[in-house]
């Protein structure tokens, strides 16, 4: 690493653990991290190394609601001279990445998601035409998998500029070694319970509606199961506790916030993990099961097979199929040997692939755009 640290000013969703752990990976290699935006987290300890500058109040006009939306570019572009930032790193393109492409800072590097790119940049005009301008305004560009460096290759972004890295991935805390006994009896639950572990958030495209559905059907083929639904936050929250009440398994689903720290225990002590969103771009919840050695159920959306394919480390379903996720569930939960091959085919495949720290890959593409 060069001597002197960067100044990095970064432009997202600061209420997003993909774009905070962003955060903290750049600030672990000694520089300097700033962030702008119109969320962020209400919990300081993830603060802590990172400064957070709220778009709302950065002037007088950002205040004004109904006006700021059209203010954001300069807003941001102020910051950023103010500051003296060596870059800008933005996330998400919509609306992050195109304030910062109206902005006008360079250099910029663009970090393009799932939705941005396969939703956002396809089937919306508006959409289409923000997305492009903000690749338009990349310099680099940073994507978590293959699928997505191929659609922002096809948005416009050159080739040799883009760059994979799932940068929100940190696997050293990872591993089996983290599993400790009796974590059903945490949730008061028996010993011989078998737990599946959910770490998507409450969202419509998570599809925790089919899971739960298929997961009562399963826990009457196999009574040990029990699920941790272990999400930060989302909106469909109180139905999906509805929809647990009404088919009688408050006895068998718990609800969990699992705070950082606390995600690879958690991991490591439950026997499968699970994700059936509809759409996907490398999730960390599935990275960090595998690294600790979970088999999986993954739904069968873009990008997954770059890690997970039927047969080879898990299950993979359609995510609104309930009768595949139950069938996957129960194949699962009846063998325990097939669990083990899953969990260490897995691990080995996380470790070969990511076996450098995220932090030092993104700071070298910050090096290389800045020519240093």
């Amino acid at each position: 690493m060069p001597d002197r640290p960067l100044r990095v000013l970064g432009v997202g969703d600061g209420r997003s653990l993909i774009f905070l752990r962003w955060a903290w990976r750049v600030a672990e290699r000694g520089h300097e991290v700033h962030f702008v935006s119109d969320r962020i987290t209400d919990r300081a300890s993830e603060l802590e190394g990172i400064t957070a500058h709220d778009i709302t109040k950065l002037n007088l006009g950002t205040r004004v609601k109904g006006v700021r939306r059209f203010l954001f570019a300069g807003a941001i572009r102020d910051l950023a001279k103010e500051l003296d930032v060596d870059l800008v790193h933005a996330h998400y393109l919509l609306p992050y990445g195109y304030w910062a492409a109206q902005a006008g800072v360079h250099p910029l590097v663009m970090s393009p998601w799932n939705t941005d790119i396969f939703t956002y940049g396809r089937d919306n005009r508006r959409g289409r035409r923000w997305v492009r301008a903000a690749v338009a305004a990349g310099d680099r560009y940073v994507v978590s998998s293959i699928g997505n460096a191929e659609e922002t290759i096809r948005l416009g972004a050159p080739e040799d500029k883009v760059e994979r890295i799932v940068w929100y991935v940190d696997l050293r805390p990872f591993g089996p070694d983290k599993r400790v006994e009796g974590i059903a009896s945490r949730f008061g639950w028996p010993d011989d319970s078998i737990v599946v572990l959910s770490l998507r958030n409450y969202r419509p495209n998570t599809n925790l509606d089919v899971l739960i559905r298929a997961f009562a059907r399963a826990r009457k083929e196999v009574p040990q199961a029990r699920l941790i639904l272990a999400a930060r936050g989302g909106w469909t929250r109180e139905e999906t506790e509805r929809l647990v009440d009404e088919l009688g398994l408050r006895d068998a689903v718990a609800f969990h916030f699992a705070a950082p720290d606390e995600l690879p225990e958690l991991c490591a002590s439950a026997e499968i993990g699970v994700s059936i969103a509809s759409t996907d771009a490398t999730p960390a919840s599935m990275i960090e099961s595998m690294a600790s050695r979970l088999p999986m159920i993954m739904g069968d959306a873009i990008t997954i097979d770059e890690w997970i394919t039927q047969g080879e480390g898990g299950e993979v379903v359609q995510p609104r199929d309930e009768d595949a996720v139950y069938e996957a569930l129960v194949t699962l939960l009846r063998d325990p040997e097939l669990r083990r091959l899953y969990g260490e085919r897995n691990e080995r495949v996380v470790r070969e692939r990511l076996s450098e720290h995220p932090g030092a890959l993104l700071e070298r593409v910050y090096d290389t755009v800045l020519g240093r």
